[in-house]
């Protein structure tokens, strides 16, 4: 079982956590400071709602998004 998230953690960042592959505790806390990261330099890019997009519709025609 995985531990709890940080209850100051967005919603945005549990929704991506969600899709996250493989079940390694140890990782978890690892993986969250990741996607809030990787959320922050998306917001300031406008590319956050294509990869939330992308992974909610499994859709491989979406944008690509890079990462400045």
């Amino acid at each position: 079982m995985s531990s709890p998230l940080s209850p100051f953690t967005p919603p945005v960042v549990k929704r991506l956590l969600a899709w996250k592959k493989g079940e390694h505790e140890k990782d978890d806390k690892w993986a969250e400071k990741a996607v809030k990261s990787l959320v922050k330099k998306l917001k300031k890019t406008g590319s956050l709602d294509e990869l939330t997009k992308a992974l909610s519709t499994q859709d491989p025609c979406t944008k690509c998004i890079t990462i400045p």
